[in-house]
């Protein structure tokens, strides 16, 4: 096997990381040194190595390696640190406990809004929102919102990307999807209704951005289930959304 350009032990251990990531049950050494693309004599040495430093746990058991601690100490600092977002937690908290909606802010990377943070809310309902987790950005309102605050040329490539379709509800048309950025952008907020998860709809908007773009702009959503919450109910929620958003903008300012 070829070794790509730039192939050292870092950027190895770091594909090994990446696929472990994405298979939270684990993988043995073949998978993961086939999914990392690395022959398993590597991948083996690797694994063993960070393991030793706790960025890999093992399993006796299954025989498998999966994320180990030190992953998590490594976003708890993130969190803590200027380029993260413990910022957002308390507004998000107070959010939930006045709405009874689950509070969930993500931030766009690539083709995809990554959940940061979250904070349930007295409804409990189980949705895509552990932090870590990942959707397509046209099928969430998060997705939406921060798509309506992109420049055009961002914006179109996003339109141009692979447009998945979670459920049968998604839009995937890019005229029209960009008819709804449009309406985000006028609005200052984004909404869709089961188009990532059935039986789920939300609303989403921007954090305002005043530190001149030190990281990633961040989406806050509130998620609702259609048994339980209508959409004016919905809607109702929202100068509440914008409120938490403008808080969270000056304390992370």
């Amino acid at each position: 096997m070829t070794a790509p350009p730039g192939d050292d032990m870092l950027s190895r251990g770091l594909r090994l990381m990446t696929v472990l990531a994405d298979n939270p049950s684990g993988l043995g050494v073949s998978a993961a040194a086939r999914t990392a693309g690395l022959p398993v004599s590597s991948a083996h040495r690797l694994l063993g190595r960070l393991a030793a430093e706790r960025f890999v746990a093992y399993d006796e058991d299954t025989r498998r390696y999966a994320l180990g601690v030190r992953v998590l100490e490594f976003s708890r600092g993130f969190q803590r640190s200027p380029a993260g977002y413990s910022a957002a937690a308390a507004p998000m908290r107070r959010l939930a406990a006045r709405t009874g909606l689950p509070a969930i802010a993500g931030i766009l990377d690539g083709g995809e809004v990554l959940i940061v943070l979250s904070a349930q809310g007295t409804q409990h309902l189980q949705l895509r929102s552990a932090e870590g987790t990942r959707n397509p950005w046209h099928a969430t309102s998060m997705g939406l919102a921060l798509a309506s605050v992109l420049p055009e040329e961002e914006l179109a490539a996003l339109l141009a990307s692979d447009l998945p379709s979670p459920t049968a509800h998604t839009v995937t048309d890019p005229e029209a999807l960009r008819e709804k950025v449009a309406r985000a952008r006028e609005r200052g907020w984004a909404e869709v209704d089961e188009e990532n998860e059935v039986g789920v709809r939300s609303v989403a908007t921007v954090v305002p951005d005043l530190d001149g773009a030190v990281r990633p702009r961040l989406a806050i959503s509130l998620g609702a289930t259609v048994v339980l919450t209508t959409w004016d109910e919905l809607h109702g929620h929202v100068p509440a959304l914008r409120a938490c958003a403008e808080e969270i903008a000056s304390l992370m300012g």
